[in-house]
């Protein structure tokens, strides 16, 4: 399989701070690219949120870098309720490759961000925006996270049901999938559940709408055991 990486036309060794934002299928894609950068060639993958996420269970986890021999992948946080933990805030400094949760769903496949969202932090030098094809044809209401903010960002109702265009648009929106992008980062997205024919071509049909923009992405689906990425570590 290509390496989601390659895919993106990003690079480990020249974006040193990937964070991900949208909708769900953020965590999985986190721990992939966490893999791959192993698998080609880094030393050591520092994982982390600004937000909240719920830590990889098999993967040491610690509040600063202190003692870390640099080597593998290190969940960096701190607990907090509900299971989950929180990230350092400002990051640390730190020479290999840092992955970031920067956005929150609830896991669901599609979002507009709140005046709050997403936390990108000054040093992000790639961001990728995630959205979910198995909200393709449902109402907004039921298949977005922020139904009002989305459905105002696209100038419809919450019965809208949602289409490859809409999708498009709100992942292009500097304020929606773009919206707090640094200067100078590389932008990129990432349609997941592209498990069906059909969503396969209606995703292609979004990467050729964003081309145009100059934005280019990915399409991926897990199966069950990657999802949340506990069959890499």
């Amino acid at each position: 399989m290509t390496p989601l990486w390659t895919q993106l036309s990003l690079s480990p060794a020249a974006c040193r701070r990937v964070c991900l934002v949208g909708g769900g299928g953020k965590t999985t894609t986190l721990y992939r690219l966490a893999r791959e950068a192993l698998d080609l060639g880094e030393r050591g993958v520092v994982v982390t949120t600004t937000t909240r996420m719920y830590p990889h269970p098999r993967l040491p986890m610690a509040a600063n870098l202190s003692g870390w021999d640099g080597a593998g992948v290190l969940f960096l946080g701190r607990e907090a309720e509900r299971g989950k933990v929180t990230g350092p805030s400002p990051l640390p400094p730190w020479a290999g490759l840092m992955l970031l949760e920067a956005d929150g769903a609830r896991g669901l496949p599609l979002k507009a961000p709140a005046s709050h969202e997403p936390v990108i932090p000054p040093e992000g030098d790639a961001v990728i925006a995630l959205a979910g094809l198995d909200a393709l044809g449902r109402p907004i209401s039921r298949t977005c996270h922020r139904p009002e903010e989305t459905a105002a960002l696209l100038g419809t109702g919450p019965d809208h049901l949602v289409t490859a265009a809409d999708v498009a648009s709100l992942l292009a929106s500097p304020l929606g999938g773009r919206k707090g992008v640094p200067p100078g980062a590389a932008f990129r997205v990432v349609l997941n559940k592209g498990d069906t024919p059909a969503r396969r071509r209606a995703g292609a049909e979004i990467l050729s709408l964003l081309a145009p923009l100059g934005i280019t992405g990915a399409i991926t689906s897990y199966t069950e055991k990657e999802r949340g990425g506990l069959c890499w570590f």
